[in-house]
């Protein structure tokens, strides 16, 4: 009768259908991680460029002594997505205005929006 030998070098099947699974898993948790910093960093760029774009219109509003209004538009290119609406009130004070200024824009099918406030004096 043969005897059988076993060879000890190389991996069982099982060894490398374990390996397999881990460097699965692994390579699917860096792919989500990726995708999850990749979006996270998109919205962040729109908030940021919604705030820069607010920013520069609630001084243009500001700069001078604006009328008590409600009004509203688009930013011009290369910003059209962006929407604004401008809500200037009376103040305590007769020489004051509130002014509020809100950004809108549409991220995914979800509009986002941001308000910025301000106080315009004589």
């Amino acid at each position: 009768m043969r005897k059988r030998t076993f060879s000890t070098q190389g991996f069982t099947l099982l060894e490398v259908l374990v390996s397999l699974a881990i460097l699965s898993a692994t390579i699917i948790t860096a792919y989500q991680v990726t995708s999850g910093a990749l979006a996270a960093e998109q919205r962040a760029e729109a908030w940021t460029t919604a705030i820069l774009l607010g920013e520069e219109k609630l001084q243009e509003v500001t700069e001078t002594f604006p009328e008590i209004q409600e009004t509203n538009g688009t930013f011009p290119d290369p910003h059209k997505e962006y929407a604004w609406s401008l809500v200037v009130k009376q103040a305590l004070h007769p020489d004051a205005r509130e002014v509020y200024l809100t950004v809108s824009w549409d991220t995914d099918g979800n509009e986002e929006k941001i308000t910025l406030a301000g106080l315009s004096v004589r």
